[in-house]
């Protein structure tokens, strides 16, 4: 497979399904931090900012403190992507 492909398929292919491990505890905390998962196939490249926003907000705790986010739910939803991650070989 040729490097054009595999950069075409990471944007474009769609078969990522985010919103089957989503509980409504961890939908609450991503509403918080508008983030919406619809149930929907999203691809890498979709997979990727999702969760680069996530960790990104890991580092700010003040942040999510003010949005009443319990720090140790948060931790399980990071998890929970490393999660995803695994089950679909990212």
């Amino acid at each position: 497979m040729d490097d054009h492909k595999v950069l075409d398929e990471y944007y474009t292919k769609k078969f990522i399904n985010i919103y089957k491990y989503i509980t409504d505890e961890f939908r609450e905390i991503l509403t918080k931090l508008d983030i919406i998962i619809e149930d929907r196939d999203y691809s890498n490249s979709e997979f990727d900012e999702i969760n680069s926003r996530l960790i990104r907000m890991r580092k700010n705790i003040d942040s999510l403190n003010s949005k009443s986010i319990d720090n140790i739910l948060f931790m399980k939803l990071l998890d929970l992507f490393d999660k995803i991650e695994a089950d679909y070989d990212l």
